[in-house]
């Protein structure tokens, strides 16, 4: 292939000159894997718009610092795609300064992804801990008129979907226990005087009333898992769903970073 020399390097003159063979496998090469990075940017993004719209009260309890999984995918997703589709069209044009610069970005890219998933694993337990007391504090307020975060909708939600009942008793939580009467459910009990009435929300069969009397689950007709398990065992799912994913791409991504310097050297040096 035909170079001019620009000062200090060299670099192609046109995008249609006459590769080698070696050239043309290693572009071709560089496209196939930057068009996979940018298919799987757009699956990350679709997974985020996914988890945000199906499992938005779940979120709630793993936010942190404002921050959902459903917002890291979609951020991340559209990030992987806009770098990708500009390595992309660096490759195609044989432009080594763009490259050069998308490179330094991928590398700084996958340095986050390798922060992002190792905090995952790190702070596991602490989510468990967050997720325990947003939980009592849902259960505490929950029937209440105007609680904030609408605590009744978000608890029936939880406890119908994942099939739980309570926090971490089960369905006792939402009775009195001890000499004194205490209770998890302090607007239920107290000011609702539901002393051994369960949500309906906690029954196996939801329909009206079925909770009435039934604490702490007299009949076998609530479910005996505490919420925060479920969520937990929610969130571990989730978790290995994402860390596989990122996993996955972050393979393609190293394999990339290294065809296009290599790509960049190509171009800049030649073989």
């Amino acid at each position: 292939m035909v170079r001019v020399y620009y000062g200090d390097h060299f670099e192609h003159p046109s995008t249609h000159e006459h590769l080698t063979t070696p050239e043309t496998v290693a572009k071709f090469a560089n496209l196939f894997l930057s068009f996979l990075l940018m298919a799987g940017g757009i699956a990350c993004a679709v997974m985020g718009i996914w988890l945000a719209s199906t499992a938005n009260e779940y979120n709630y309890f793993i936010t942190v610092k404002g921050l959902t999984p459903s917002v890291l995918l979609i951020t991340y997703g559209v990030g992987l795609f806009f770098f990708s589709s500009v390595a992309c069209c660096a490759t195609a044009r044989h432009s080594g300064f763009l490259l050069g610069v998308i490179v330094v970005t991928m590398f700084l890219l996958i340095g986050a992804e390798v922060v992002g998933v190792t905090f995952a694993f790190t702070y596991r337990d602490n989510f468990k801990t967050d997720v325990k007391n947003e939980s009592l504090a849902l259960i505490a307020g929950y029937s209440a008129p105007g609680w904030e975060k609408n605590s009744t909708e978000v608890f029936d939600r939880i406890q119908q979907d994942l099939e739980c009942c309570g926090v971490s008793g089960g369905p006792s939580d939402w009775g009195t226990s001890g000499t004194n009467g205490t209770t998890l459910a302090v607007y239920w009990v107290v000011e609702g005087t539901h002393t051994d009435d369960a949500p309906d929300s906690c029954c196996k069969k939801n329909t009206t009333g079925c909770g009435i009397d039934q604490v702490p689950n007299k009949n076998e007709t609530l479910w005996s898992k505490g919420c925060v398990t479920a969520l937990f065992d929610w969130f571990d799912d989730k978790m290995l769903l994402f860390v596989g994913t990122v996993s996955t791409v972050l393979v393609f991504q190293i394999v990339n970073v290294c065809g296009m310097y290599l790509w960049r050297r190509c171009i800049v040096h030649g073989f």
